[in-house]
C-alpha cells in the first residue's frame, strides 16, 4: 500500500500541452484512507529543472530517505489523480521537513484557507 508523502516513479505518458511527461519521480498526496481502498492515487510530479519555483513550488534536496537521485522541484500547480497501475516503483519517503511545505503549496493551488 502507498502511503501519504511517499515518493514514486510515475509513467506519465501521453503527455498533453504543458503536463510533465515520461516517468518521473512525484509525491504522493492523498490520505491513507483513500490510498488503502481506491484505486487511484493524487500525486505531485517533480521535475529537475530548479528554476525559479513559483510560490506554489518548492526544492526537495536529494536523500537516501527520499530516494531522489537528484533535487528536485515540487511542481505544487500540477495536482494528479493516477491509475495505481502507472506507478513504476516506490523510491522513498519525503521527510518530515518537507510537510508543511507541501500543504502549503496545496493551500496556495486551490486557494485554500483555514475556513475552507
Amino acid at each position: 500500500m502507498f502511503q501519504k508523502y511517499d515518493l514514486v516513479y510515475v509513467n506519465l505518458n501521453p503527455k498533453k500541452g504543458h503536463t510533465q511527461a515520461g516517468i518521473r519521480p512525484c509525491v504522493v498526496i492523498q490520505n491513507n484512507l483513500f490510498n488503502s481502498k481506491s484505486a487511484t492515487l493524487v500525486v505531485i510530479p517533480l521535475t529537475s529543472n530548479l528554476k525559479k519555483p513559483f510560490p506554489s513550488e518548492f526544492i526537495i534536496k536529494s536523500s537516501k530517505e527520499n530516494g531522489l537521485k537528484e533535487d528536485s522541484r515540487f511542481l505544487g500547480t500540477q495536482i494528479i489523480t493516477i491509475d495505481k497501475d502507472f506507478i513504476v516503483e516506490k523510491i522513498g519517503e519525503l521527510e518530515k521537513i518537507y510537510y508543511k511545505e507541501v500543504k502549503n503549496a496545496i493551500k496556495i493551488t486551490l486557494d485554500l484557507d483555514d475556513d475552507f
